[in-house]
C-alpha cells in the first residue's frame, strides 16, 4: 500500500535557514493538498545579503520556520517524506530538529528510535554522541528521493533537475493545471518551494504509474 506521502521542498540555505516551504500531500498516489509558507530568516545578516532570495521578506513580518516545525513533525507521523535530492531537505530540517521522534515506519529496519526532538544547537557533544549511538543515521527518514529514483530507472535522461525531468516527460501542462488548481501565482516558477514541491509530486506520480508501484517500501532510500 502506498498510503500517505508528503512531498516537500525548501528554499533557503544553512546560513539563512528555511525561507520558504512547499508540502504536497499524496494519498495513494493522488494529490490531496498543498501547504506553503514564507519563513523569516534565522540569521542576523542585513537585507543586503538576501539577493539570492529577494522575493522573501527579511523584515520580521514572517514567522521563522521554527514556528512551523510542529506541523512538519505531525506530517511526518502521518506518512513518509519525499524530496528531489532529499539529503538537502533532511539537513535543513535537522538544523531545527534532529528527528521527529519515535514514529511508525513502513519498514522495521528504518524504524526510528525515541531520540529527543531537540535542535543541534541545544545539544551538548555528549548528548549528540548518545543520540548517534541510538540511531545509525539521525534523520527524518526513510526518505523517498525522486532524484535517486530517476537516476536509477531512467539512465537515458540527459539531466535530472526537476525542471528538466518535467520537460522530458511532458508534464508541463499537468504542472500548469496544478498551479491553477491550488491558486498559485501565474508568475510562480521553478525554484519556488510550492512550485517545486508540486513538480516533484508529479514526477513521483509519473514513476509510480509507469512501474505500477503498489508498495511504498519499494520507493524508500534508493
Amino acid at each position: 500500500m502506498l498510503g500517505t506521502i508528503h512531498v516537500i521542498d525548501f528554499e533557503g540555505n544553512r546560513t539563512y535557514g528555511i525561507l520558504e516551504y512547499g508540502l504536497v500531500t499524496l494519498k495513494n498516489n493522488t494529490i490531496a493538498d498543498l501547504s506553503a509558507a514564507d519563513c523569516g530568516s534565522n540569521s542576523d545578516h542585513s537585507a543586503a545579503h538576501f539577493t539570492e532570495h529577494s522575493r522573501f521578506s527579511s523584515n520580521g513580518e514572517t514567522k521563522s520556520f521554527e514556528y512551523h516545525l510542529p506541523f512538519f513533525i505531525k506530517k511526518r507521523a502521518e506518512g513518509v517524506f519525499c524530496a528531489h535530492g532529499a539529503s538537502v531537505e533532511d539537513r535543513l530540517l535537522r538544523q531545527y530538529c534532529l528527528t521527529p521522534g519515535k514514529i511508525d515506519s513502513p519498514s522495521d529496519e528504518h524504524n526510528p528510535q525515541n531520540v529527543p526532538r531537540t535542535s543541534p544547537s541545544e545539544n551538548t557533544k555528549s548528548q549528540l554522541s548518545t543520540a548517534t549511538a541510538t540511531m545509525k543515521n539521525i534523520s527524518w527518514g526513510p526518505w523517498i528521493d525522486t532524484y535517486k529514483i530517476y537516476r536509477k530507472y531512467y539512465p537515458a535522461a540527459e539531466r535530472y533537475e526537476v525542471a528538466e525531468l518535467i520537460h522530458h516527460f511532458g508534464l508541463e501542462k499537468k504542472l500548469k493545471d496544478r498551479v491553477a488548481k491550488h491558486n498559485l501565482s501565474k508568475a510562480m516558477t521553478f525554484h519556488r518551494a510550492p512550485y517545486d514541491a508540486l513538480a516533484t509530486a508529479l514526477l513521483l506520480q509519473n514513476f509510480i504509474n509507469h512501474f505500477q508501484i503498489k508498495d511504498v517500501r519499494f520507493l524508500l532510500d534508493h
